[in-house]
């Protein structure tokens, strides 16, 4: 590359920095926009939960804290804290184009990667900060810590942030494979254990943690220089920022796109192609074919399995009898219409449709269908709100399962009135 650089769109590797930074915050609001593209996702999710968000962390700091932050043991807050420092990663900004132009100019590079890594620095600092804030309330009104110890925690947790940052983004350029795991454990997690034994030793010590910050301070400039001076990991380079730049596409798209399944012989789950009823009626034929594609497909089982693993804890919490009964009517609503809704799409499965049969028996299968996976669910949880309300052990052993069976028997016949205008 020769020539006086005004002959060039981009002068300086500044302009040039500043362009591909612009770039990818494009790309961030496009992934943002394509999650919520409507104006009433502001109106209706966003703006409220600020405000609400906005409440709860006031009452944190103006009214008395809940009874549960006093069951907190100190060790619980530089955990949280080790998980955000953690979650910070390298982006310099180098692109594939670069071996053929502006490697040649060593400066440019370094300039760029120089940038990019005081972003990277700076975006993992706020990220720290902001949820120092959040956990702030409870360091100093339940543990009675200083401002000044406060202080010296959250500059010792960027800057150890920052060292994490850096070993992780060299072993994972220089290695790959099982060296890379194998270096994980002396570079990655012992300084993780000195970052918690540091923070719960010198806990009120906050004289010790800004040396531990200085220190650590300068172990970042050096991991700094290794960095610029580093050669022959370009092309890893190249991967390692397309990595950290699609991670939140690959988050978004993970609730969308399936991963490709992996061909087996026979499934895990019902590996014989046997009946689910003893009945030859075509209705319980069918239902027990739906039953058995929902319970066979890995990400419909595990969503399944996590709906009833998030409404366990529920009924472990304080709340009035009404509302007990109110929440306990909601889940087995919603269960029962997202299994309504897999049963619409098992029926407009190309191999499924191919099958005619009346609307009566489409109604009579998708009912039986979604009983049969409804009935567990309400088991576990007809019995949770039993064993949990205060009734009588016996009068709660006894009537668990008539419950269920009560509402796996009403909920879904209740809930197809109201799709009626969907062909079952």
């Amino acid at each position: 590359m020769t020539g006086s650089d005004k002959d060039y769109l981009f002068r300086t590797p500044g302009s040039l920095f500043r362009r591909r930074l612009w770039s990818y915050f494009k790309e961030m609001a496009a992934i943002f926009r394509s999650v919520a593209d409507d104006w009433t996702v502001f109106v209706y999710i966003l703006i409220p939960g600020l405000l609400f968000g906005g409440r709860l962390y006031y009452g944190l700091w103006n009214e008395p804290l809940p009874e549960w932050a006093s069951k907190i043991p100190f060790p619980i807050i530089p955990l949280m804290l080790l998980a955000v420092a953690s979650m910070g990663g390298v982006i310099l900004l180098i692109r594939e184009a670069d071996v053929l132009f502006i490697v040649q100019r060593k400066r440019w590079v370094r300039a760029i990667m120089l940038r990019g890594s005081l972003y990277s620095m700076a975006a993992a600092a706020l990220k720290t900060a902001f949820v120092f804030l959040l956990i702030l309330p409870f360091l100093i009104r339940q543990f009675h810590e200083s401002g000044m110890l406060a202080g010296s925690m959250l500059a010792f947790t960027i800057v150890f942030g920052w060292v994490h940052m850096w070993i992780r983004h060299l072993v994972r350029v220089q290695t790959s494979g099982w060296r890379r795991w194998l270096l994980y454990i002396p570079f990655v997690m012992l300084p993780a254990f000195f970052y918690l034994t540091f923070m719960i030793v010198f806990k009120s010590r906050s004289e010790i943690l800004l040396i531990g910050t200085i220190v650590l301070a300068l172990f970042v400039m050096l991991l700094l220089r290794m960095r610029l001076r580093l050669r022959g990991t370009f092309m890893n380079d190249v991967q390692e920022d397309l990595t950290r730049r699609t991670r939140l596409t690959a988050i978004v798209l993970s609730q969308s796109v399936d991963k490709p399944r992996r061909i087996r012989r026979k499934t895990w789950i019902f590996r014989r192609s046997r009946p689910l009823f003893r009945s030859v009626q075509p209705s319980k034929r069918i239902a027990g074919t739906m039953v058995k594609a929902l319970l066979r497909h890995p990400g419909q089982r595990s969503l399944y399995l996590r709906f009833a693993a998030v409404s366990i804890p529920v009924f472990f919490l304080p709340m009035p009898s009404g509302v007990r009964i109110i929440v306990y009517a909601a889940l087995h609503l919603l269960i029962v219409y997202w299994l309504f809704l897999q049963w619409f799409s098992f029926k407009e499965d190309p191999f499924v449709s191919l099958l005619p049969w009346p609307d009566d028996m489409g109604i009579q299968a998708s009912i039986l269908a979604v009983r049969t996976l409804l009935f567990p669910y309400a088991v576990i949880i007809s019995a949770l709100i039993l064993f949990t309300s205060g009734a009588m052990i016996w009068i709660a052993a006894i009537g668990f399962i008539p419950l269920a069976a009560g509402v796996t028997w009403v909920v879904p016949e209740v809930l197809r009135m109201f799709m009626m205008n969907k062909e079952f």
